[in-house]
């Protein structure tokens, strides 16, 4: 089950390089080229636990998750064994689009994510997301490379996935999804991925269940 609140900072996992290697086999690749491969994944993730202790150690990052944890509770993230709903949003999108957004991924138990912070601060994005937060009771995660993931280039764009683990190796391949972009209602999203979409039985499950959460 999705948490209510949640505000995450993810890090780079993939670059350009390991991406084009990736599409240009779609098999875990054998041999010298396996050990290559491996190589090139403990050096993006030692990069990113660099970046990761290099966040966690700012002030300005421990103020922002102070200062939201003294309006909401904070949550960990966990994934919903019956499929992983995604909402890509913008703050161009407006405050009050935002909120109603976040309102249906909140029956929905889905998560929404923004690309990233407004002009790097922590502190203005913790304003702008007040809030939206406060009413809905709902957060936000915040990762750029899900929006690389899955090839989201205009919002709000609605993915609903199989479950996977957000690691490194895991997300040099899109997992299988279905995805509708529009100005539309989480219902409406997946009552077009029910009838014959590669998670159909997942956007029925949300369906059935809607307003449980």
């Amino acid at each position: 089950m999705h948490c209510n609140i949640m505000i995450f900072l993810f890090f780079a996992f993939i670059v350009s390089s390991v991406e084009e290697a990736a599409k240009a086999s779609p098999h875990y690749p054998k041999g010298d080229q396996e050990e290559v491969f491996v190589k090139e994944i403990q050096k993006l993730e030692e990069e990113s636990l660099q970046k990761k202790n290099a966040v966690l150690e700012d002030s300005a990052f421990q103020n922002f998750v102070t200062t939201l944890q003294n309006q909401v509770p904070l949550q960990t993230m966990s994934y919903n064994e019956s499929g992983d709903l995604y909402i890509f949003v913008s703050f161009s999108l407006g405050e009050k689009a935002l909120l109603n957004l976040a309102i249906d991924a909140k029956r929905y138990g889905a998560t929404l994510v923004l690309r990233g912070f407004i002009d790097g601060s922590y502190a203005k994005t913790a304003k702008a997301l007040q809030k939206v937060i406060q009413k809905a009771n709902q957060g936000f995660i915040i990762d750029p490379e899900l929006f690389t993931l899955f090839a989201v280039t205009a919002v709000p764009t609605y993915v609903l996935t199989k479950p996977f683990p957000l690691t490194a190796l895991e997300r040099l391949q899109t997992p299988l999804h279905d995805r509708l972009q529009g100005h539309v209602s989480v219902q409406y999203a997946l009552e077009t991925f029910a009838p014959q979409g590669d998670c159909k039985a997942e956007a029925q499950f949300l369906l059935e269940n809607r307003g449980e959460r």
